[in-house]
């Protein structure tokens, strides 16, 4: 260290000063970019942050490192003065290390599905005036084109460094504008219009218009629309009424238990309602669920009073039914893995499958049928969950409605035709496929133990 000469010696000291003062740069704006996006409700911007927040935490931590390694060769060199630097680096060094960057690192995978469970697919419901505009196999870009800006909610709000291929408009704020043009036309071309938009819309299976059958003349219709169809992912605007302690990158509960996986919940529910939340058939037997699902044995089943708590306070407003579907979702997804959650969520197993709903409407289902397959939509979003395994693909949509058929229906009606189709046989089939070992049946049973007609 003797052989350095002044100049090395205080090049070296600089490039320690120079790391140090960039470093606090950088984590200020980033910590007050936080604070913002919190702070203002941008979380569609926190959220997507957050998933890079373990590789910044790093970043942040090694350049401290850097810094604090060239201070000490900077003292062992003979700057004597440098010793108050030496020590109060090792400690930003330290706080780097043990209080941002590890912690992020152990977060990340939720973090992803924070993600993935606020900004997926996202079902709403479409006023029956606007319906009749949704026209074609694919007319959402034809939709949002030449549409006025619109000034976005503080959710909706993402990053643009470049020019956005995805649509960003909310569908229902496309259609509400293409309206208003429409209705600023003349009296002949509103006629036009009206008698065009009289017509039941027509849907064939290449279909991307995103609307769950029946598509009813004069009739609000229910759409799951997202990246699938060609809208840019935002977080729910769901996410405003939950409490801010819930949406923190270590979440916790009112009772001061982990709330990461009721953060999951809240942003699944946020999404997939559709429009008559209140007639969800559901009627469990919360011991033999635990008892035959791929999470057994469920530790996480001593917090239900607590999650349940929670639950109470989002959706008491809604059926006992629903409180229990939202209770028991936030209890599965706290023990279940996060690759196997991660997996869950990117095959879009929290909807009610739209592709089959299409299909059973083609093969001649009853709107009644067609009511009962979305009643029990939320048991077989929890069968689902209950028996997942990496690489499974369909719901158990039809196991649960011929269960339930036969069980509740079955001494006063037969199964209804379509039921018995070459297309239901094999839909069957691939339902039971990849269970390894998982009792599918029982957990049907379990979520259709008790149902009031």
């Amino acid at each position: 260290m003797s052989k350095l000469t002044a100049a090395e010696r205080t090049q070296i000291f600089w490039i320690a000063t120079g790391l140090a003062v960039a470093v606090s740069l950088v984590q200020g704006a980033i910590t007050t970019l936080v604070e913002i996006c919190e702070s203002e409700g941008l979380w569609t911007i926190r959220f997507s942050l957050g998933r890079q927040e373990h590789l910044w935490w790093t970043g942040i931590a090694l350049a401290l490192i850097a810094s604090l390694g060239c201070m000490v060769l900077s003292f062992l060199a003979g700057n004597n003065s440098d010793s108050l630097g030496i020590i109060l680096l090792a400690s930003a060094s330290s706080l780097a290390v043990f209080r941002y960057a590890w912690p992020a690192w152990r977060n990340r995978h939720y973090c992803s599905n924070r993600w993935a469970a606020w900004t997926g697919p996202s079902r709403t419901g479409i006023d029956a005036a606007l319906v009749p505009l949704i026209e074609g196999n694919d007319p959402w870009p034809i939709l949002s084109r030449d549409v006025p800006v619109m000034k976005q909610h503080p959710v909706d709000i993402r990053f643009r460094l470049f020019k956005p291929k995805l649509i960003l408009d909310d569908p229902t704020d496309i259609l509400k504008a293409k309206k208003r043009i429409i209705d600023s036309r003349t009296s002949e071309q509103q006629l036009i219009d009206e008698k065009k938009s009289s017509k039941i819309v027509q849907r064939g299976p290449g279909d991307r218009t995103g609307l769950y059958e029946p598509v009813c003349e004069k009739q609000s219709a229910s759409l799951l629309w997202g990246t699938y169809i060609g809208f840019s992912p935002r977080v729910s605007r769901g996410i405003l009424a939950v409490p801010s302690r819930l949406l923190k990158s270590s979440p916790l509960t009112a009772s001061g238990h982990d709330g990461q996986s009721v953060c999951l919940a809240h942003g699944i529910l946020g999404r997939n309602k559709g429009l008559a939340p209140k007639t969800f058939i559901l009627g469990m037997d919360n011991k033999k669920l635990e008892e035959n699902s791929v999470q057994w044995p469920r530790p996480s089943k001593v917090l239900r009073s607590y999650f349940r708590e929670e639950m109470v306070a989002a959706y008491g407003a809604l059926q006992k039914n629903y409180v229990d579907a939202a209770t028991e979702l936030a209890l599965l997804l706290a023990d279940s893995g996060h690759i196997l959650v991660a997996d869950w969520l990117a095959t879009r197993m929290e909807h009610q499958d739209l592709a089959l709903n299409n299909q059973v409407a083609r093969l001649g289902a009853s709107g009644e049928d067609l009511q009962l397959l979305y009643q029990l939509s939320y048991a077989a979003m929890l069968v689902s969950l209950s028996a997942h395994r990496k690489g499974r693909k369909y719901r158990p949509e039809m196991k649960l409605f011929m269960a339930y058929w036969t069980k509740y229906k079955g001494g006063a009606q037969p199964l209804p035709a379509w039921t018995a189709s070459n297309e239901m046989r094999e839909r069957i089939r691939q339902e039971e496929s990849d269970l390894g070992g998982t009792d599918l049946d029982a957990l049907i049973n379990a979520v259709l133990y008790e149902i009031k007609i």
